[in-house]
């Protein structure tokens, strides 16, 4: 994938709280809270809020844990960029189930982002 196309998918960012809490898992040691800061259909962009036990260099292997609407759900991803406590993910291997859930996220916080932008009036 393409500079050019990695930034083609919309993005939405998040406005409710309980979107934004991410947990990045890296198979050794607990989980590092993150707050979720750009949000699409092939990856994300969090701000670590906690000090990862393993270093999460780029093409490192992940777990994202993320809520929607009263469900949890994990997706496999990997690290394709980081700045300091910013890190860019790219999702793989999405489980139908898990595909479900971020999809059903997308449209809501895409739905909530509008009703918010939208003038008052």
């Amino acid at each position: 994938m393409s500079q050019d196309e990695k930034r083609r998918s919309d993005r939405v960012i998040p406005v409710i709280s309980e979107e934004e809490a991410v947990l990045v898992g890296t198979g050794a040691g607990k989980p590092s809270l993150a707050k979720l800061i750009d949000f699409s259909e092939v990856g994300t962009l969090v701000y670590l809020l906690v000090k990862p036990d393993q270093d999460l260099p780029v093409g490192a292997p992940c777990t994202l844990t993320m809520y929607d609407n009263g469900h949890v759900f994990t997706v496999a991803s990997r690290v394709v960029r980081r700045t300091g406590n910013l890190i860019g993910f790219e999702f793989a291997e999405i489980a139908p189930e898990s595909l479900h859930y971020l999809q059903s996220k997308l449209i809501r916080m895409e739905v909530e982002w509008l009703r918010l932008s939208k003038p008052a009036g």
